[in-house]
């Protein structure tokens, strides 16, 4: 069982994990409604997916639930726009 600590520093975490997770959200829409990923990098997506894997891994290895959580959606969106790129 993880421990929680309730330091500022903590709740900052918390929150910026949740802006971090929602990030790319944005720019899964704009592809889906605009039915074009022109200027999408597919490296960056591909990068932030590796990445996030990389995370994902670690927090579950840690029993970090609060980082899994950004790496989750993280993978998400990365997934979602990289299939689209593709399917385009």
């Amino acid at each position: 069982m993880p421990i929680l600590h309730h330091h500022i520093i903590d709740k900052l975490a918390i929150a910026t994990g949740v802006a971090s997770g929602l990030a790319l959200y944005p720019q899964v829409y704009l592809v889906i409604t605009s039915a074009s990923a022109d200027n999408v990098s597919i490296t960056t997506y591909a990068i932030i997916l590796v990445n996030s894997i990389v995370w994902l891994v670690y927090s579950i290895h840690r029993d970090l639930l609060l980082l899994a959580i950004p790496s989750v959606l993280n993978i998400l969106a990365s997934v979602a726009v990289i299939a689209w790129f593709i399917t385009l």
